[in-house]
């Protein structure tokens, strides 16, 4: 599984023990497992490439900003609704990450050309950045 879908299940993770922290009454937890959340979104938005990711990036970015701004009136309110609401709107979008994780890794084994063998490409070849959006 890809590294930005991994991302968005830790988001994902800590939404749901921020909704389980708020039924509890467990602020502490709460505020620790959004600001978690927080985290990784920032992370994940400052490694857009907005000149090669074009609107897809702008639109993860509006996304990004959207969910932030929530997180933080969820916390501020303590809503359960607004929780599950952004539970709601991150499990699309990570579905849509590893759909684009399959067919990319599909598409790439399937149009790589064989390399000649040489002492230069007998070295392991360096992963593909999939921040690149």
């Amino acid at each position: 599984m890809g590294l930005v879908v991994r991302l968005y299940d830790a988001i994902v993770g800590d939404l749901r023990r921020a909704l389980e922290s708020l039924k509890r009454g467990e602020v502490e937890r709460r505020t620790s497992s959004l600001n978690h959340a927080l985290l990784i979104i920032a992370e994940l938005e400052s490694v857009l490439d907005h000149e090669r990711g074009g609107q897809v990036a702008r639109r993860l970015a509006g996304f990004y900003k959207v969910t932030r701004a929530l997180i933080v009136e969820a916390n501020a309110r303590a809503s359960s609704s607004q929780i599950e609401r952004l539970i709601a709107l991150f499990l699309p979008v990570r579905q849509a990450w590893q759909e684009a994780e399959k067919n990319f890794t599909g598409e790439e084994i399937h149009t790589r050309k064989p390399r000649r063998q040489t002492a230069a490409s007998s070295a392991p070849e360096q992963p593909r950045s999939v921040w690149s959006v």
